[in-house]
């Protein structure tokens, strides 16, 4: 890539506005910022852990860039004739409350939460305000250690039937699903 000389115009990554490149500031936390969203130069030494009473805020880069939810599916274990136990784990909320997860299943393949399913209840979420994390580095480092994992119990299979099986998260944006599993009901 060659380099045009002058002034480019660069996203705001707080307010995702475009502006030029001079009018830009890079923030402590190696965020662009248009001179509305620069709340003042801030020193990364000044940030280490306090008492939840004395915290810094932690803001979202880009709150309005939100995904699916990223789901695993466990393997399907105590398998009888008409019951079996999986479940999953929400490795990442897409940036959005969770408000659903469990287990769906069909007997073709690809089930989806049309089909029988589970109903585990609203996600676990990690905000960094509820924790004693007081940099966006540090929460961030404690994110990718996070995750909302769930289990459930299947009931009402049919014995000596083949099923597929896959884990599912809601949030805003919509409904994501695990990989499928493929159990085999016991006689």
């Amino acid at each position: 890539m060659a380099y045009v000389s002058g002034d480019h115009w660069v996203l705001c990554d707080i307010c995702s506005f475009q502006y030029y490149r001079s009018e830009c500031v890079k923030t402590w936390d190696n965020l662009i910022a248009c001179p509305e969203c620069f709340d003042g130069p801030r020193d990364p030494l000044d940030y280490k852990v306090r008492s939840r009473a004395d915290k810094q805020s932690v803001r979202d880069a880009r709150p309005e860039h939100n995904t699916e939810p990223t789901v695993t599916t466990t393997a399907v274990t105590s398998i009888a004739s008409t019951t079996a136990s999986s479940g999953g784990r929400v490795a990442d909320n897409g940036g959005s409350t969770v408000t659903a997860k469990g287990v769906c299943w069909s007997t073709s393949p690809a089930p989806d939460t049309d089909d029988s399913k589970t109903s585990e209840g609203a996600g676990t979420d990690f905000a960094c305000s509820n924790t004693t994390y007081v940099t966006e580095a540090t929460c961030l480092a404690a994110m990718l250690e996070w995750y909302d994992s769930f289990t459930s119990s299947i009931t009402g299979l049919t014995a000596s039937t083949k099923y597929y099986l896959r884990a599912y998260a809601t949030n805003s944006v919509g409904t994501a699903y695990g990989p499928t599993k493929e159990f085999t009901t016991t006689a």
